[in-house]
């Protein structure tokens, strides 16, 4: 059967879950890069994590977010674009959650500023 770049190019086309199946490869690929490089490059060394260097990793990951989110806006429209920023808000509400569950556990159980992150990872 030889390659037929048409074909491809229509079943990457095709609707899967309501959006075009490139669509979602495109997204699965950029969270699959992302948590490579988060746990793979920037986060292998167990290593007590100062405020600067968090503070960094969170603009980051945070104007990505804002980013991805203003691709959602001007691709799939304004409705699309606001439930993703609704989400997107949401979610960082509840990560500030869990931030305060992480320190009130880790202080109850005093481990120690050096194996924090190991704990975590």
């Amino acid at each position: 059967m030889a390659f037929d770049a048409r074909s491809l190019i229509d079943f990457v086309m095709q609707p899967w879950l309501g959006k075009p199946l490139w669509m979602w490869l495109s997204f699965t690929g950029l969270v699959l890069f992302l948590l490579a490089l988060d746990l793979g490059v920037l986060n292998r060394k167990n290593r007590v994590i100062s405020v600067r260097h968090s503070l960094i990793l969170s603009v980051f990951y945070i104007s990505l977010g804002l980013l991805y989110g203003a691709g959602i806006w001007f691709t799939l429209g304004a409705e699309s674009g606001m439930n993703y920023l609704t989400g997107f808000a949401v979610e960082k509400a509840l990560a500030i959650d869990n931030i305060f569950v992480i320190a009130m556990i880790f202080s109850f159980f005093a481990v120690p500023d050096k194996y924090q992150h190991r704990v975590l990872f």
